[in-house]
């Protein structure tokens, strides 16, 4: 019978060390080898057990994503492959778990090595991650959190693939011990830089109303990881068919400055692109291509959105030309490049409608603008025609209405910063903020063109006080007086619309700045003027009365608004569970809103993922006006603590 060694005591093999010196750290290590390869082993025992029990499940939620990659049958494999473990690790089945939870359960009475055993059961706490690759030492690397931070010690198991200190990288991890492991390898895009795909990360966090960017990747995971892909440039100048080698230094020396201010590739490569179509239109001899340069990147910044926008003043600086040679030149470009431009702008509107997340009930922008402005045009006529009496108006409408006529230009700077505004509306990027502007240029009193630069601030802080702003010029120009002679039908009034949208505007600042009880008297002086919530306020009132525990207002609105939707059925639950918890009369009306509509529960559990692309519109009972309705008050059904539960046994 072997004795066993302690650890301090002289090596059996003579080399006259410590045990735990010699071979015992040998043995040791080939312990860490052993877990090593168990660990692989329960992976692919996972995605086994996820296959063979989960497969409809797995096979159904694909077939969503695969419409909105749009990817081919040699990309399928592989995405299919990571969407299968990120629903295995993050999407809760039916029952409230997830795939890994129900292969926990099963395997681990199978496992003898109590250390691997732990190992298993830790993996509950998986997590998504991007970020940089800071160091690769052998079988281990030191890996950055973009987020956070964080530094994490990860051990690379059963890979071959070389990984380079600095690359961006994305991936899930597992714990293992005290460090941990990839599953199954970190997914890099060397070619991307990192600030640049944290930003993006970041950004597309904001634009979803999330306030932590670390858990819209886990949500939207299967998502970004595709949209990055798309992220570094894919023009290349080289491969371009350039007529004159000073054509290609212009897009050269433009693709230099773009980069050194940190914007995005695909801005940098509508410029390259856009400076080809100009070569192509116009054979110029030109003798200052740094002129051209700058013109070119003036000219982006007007209608795309900037990383770092410039002022005319500024890009002259930056490129070492005149201002005065610079607008000439960049209005050359403009008018050649006119209709690729404008082309350019209606595929960002469309696909900003298309994609768009919308994070408030409410837009303070609410429109629809174009309807609006016709009824203004329409006015206009109507108030500087000689009409005596209501017939006479009437057939003037008729007749606007059959033979419609072309719009007349704006007279006044009043008429024409409105137009500006109106024109904002319905563009995106860096051009909106720069028709607001110019609005105000014409009119200082112009109260949408603040609406604007409020909806476009950077931060919660500017946005409110830009809205305060348009709202106390508003008061002004309407006059207590007449808001007060027509409260209760306010919007149907024109000239009030802007008022009530810079209203909206600050009230909801308020809000996000944590200001509620202020932002509350806002909103409810919204409904006094107009009763018929045209803007939708009643719906973040409700929130906001839940929030501050003002459950007997909330009551009452519910009643003012009766409404037998989801939104109206479901907010009556809340309320029930906020106020009196899981009661008899909470489980009747949880019966009632779920035979109005049965697809927002696993919503608002997590059972389902509220998509990152939100329905244009929806139909009522349908899982579009569920994840609608899930979308604008998880916030709140995530606070009652022990839902879950209570639901399972309902």
């Amino acid at each position: 019978m072997t004795e066993a060694i302690g650890r301090n005591e002289p090596c059996p093999c003579g080399s006259g060390k410590k045990y735990k010196k010699c071979c015992g750290a040998k043995e040791a290590v080939s312990i860490t080898h052993v877990i090593e390869n168990e660990i692989d082993d329960l992976q692919k025992k996972l995605l086994h057990f996820a296959l063979n029990h989960f497969e409809e499940e797995l096979f159904n939620g694909f077939e969503e994503y695969q419409d909105y990659f749009d990817i081919g049958e040699d990309e399928r494999q592989f995405y299919e492959f990571v969407y299968t473990i990120w629903f295995s690790l993050f999407n809760s089945l039916e029952d409230g778990e997830t795939i890994l939870e129900h292969f926990i359960t099963a395997e681990v009475g199978k496992i003898k090595r109590p250390k691997l055993k732990q190992i298993l059961q830790s993996w509950t706490e998986a997590r998504t991650i991007a970020g940089e690759i800071i160091n690769v030492e052998n079988n281990s690397i030191i890996v950055e959190d973009g987020f956070s931070a964080e530094k994490y010690e990860v051990i690379l198991i059963n890979t071959q693939k070389s990984f380079e200190a600095g690359s961006f990288f994305i991936g899930f991890l597992l714990p293992f011990d005290q460090k941990y492991v990839f599953f199954p390898a970190p997914f890099d895009l060397p070619e991307l830089p990192v600030n640049q795909a944290i930003d993006f990360i970041e950004q597309k966090s904001k634009d979803a109303g999330y306030h932590s960017p670390q858990q819209f990747l886990i949500e939207f995971f299967m998502e970004i990881m595709k949209d990055l892909t798309m992220v570094g440039g894919m023009v290349d100048i080289d491969s371009m068919e350039w007529q004159k080698p000073i054509f290609k230094e212009v897009a050269e020396l433009l693709k230099r400055n773009l980069e050194s201010l940190d914007e995005m590739p695909s801005t940098v490569d509508i410029g390259i692109i856009l400076w080809f179509k100009f070569c192509e239109k116009k054979q110029k001899n030109i003798r200052k291509p740094n002129l051209y340069a700058a013109s070119m990147h003036y000219l982006l910044t007007l209608f795309n959105h900037m990383v770092s926008p410039l002022t005319q003043k500024e890009t002259a600086k930056l490129y070492g030309v005149s201002v005065g040679s610079l607008s000439s030149t960049y209005a050359e470009l403009d008018d050649e490049l006119e209709e690729e431009i404008r082309t350019i702008i209606e595929m960002s509107y469309e696909e900003e409608n298309e994609n768009q997340v919308t994070a408030m009930p409410f837009n303070s922008l609410q429109g629809p603008m174009p309807t609006e402005q016709a009824m203004q045009e329409v006015l206009a006529e109507i108030q500087g025609g000689n009409f005596e009496t209501i017939d006479e108006i009437n057939e003037f409408l008729n007749k606007k209405l059959l033979n419609p006529t072309p719009k007349k230009a704006p007279k006044t700077n009043k008429e024409r910063a409105q137009q500006l505004v109106y024109d904002a509306m319905e563009v995106t990027g860096h051009r909106r903020s720069k028709l607001a502007q110019e609005a105000l240029k014409l009119d200082p009193n112009c109260v949408d063109a603040y609406v604007i630069l409020a909806d476009d601030a950077d931060t919660d802080e500017e946005a409110m006080m830009l809205s305060k702003k348009g709202m106390e010029i508003g008061e002004k120009e309407l006059g207590k007086a007449f808001i007060k002679e027509n409260k209760g039908h306010f919007w149907g009034m024109l000239e009030t619309r802007p008022y009530m949208r810079a209203k909206a505007a600050f009230a909801d600042a308020l809000h996000q700045l944590g200001d509620t009880l202020v932002a509350i008297r806002e909103f409810e002086q919204l409904l006094e003027l107009n009763p018929n919530d045209n803007q939708g306020i009643r719906y973040i009132l409700f929130g906001a009365y839940l929030e501050e525990g003002k459950f007997e207002a909330a009551e009452r609105l519910l009643k003012q608004y009766e409404e037998g939707t989801a939104n109206g059925l479901y907010n009556k639950l809340l309320l029930e569970l906020y106020k009196n918890g899981f009661s008899a009369n909470a489980a009747k009306l949880l019966k009632e809103a779920e035979k109005a509509n049965p697809h927002v529960i696993p919503f608002l559990t997590g059972k389902k993922s509220i998509p990152m692309f939100l329905p244009k519109g929806y139909v009522s009972g349908d899982e579009s006006e569920a994840i609608i309705y899930a979308d604008e008050h998880f916030q709140l059904w995530e606070k009652i603590e022990g839902l879950q539960k209570w639901l399972t046994k309902q």
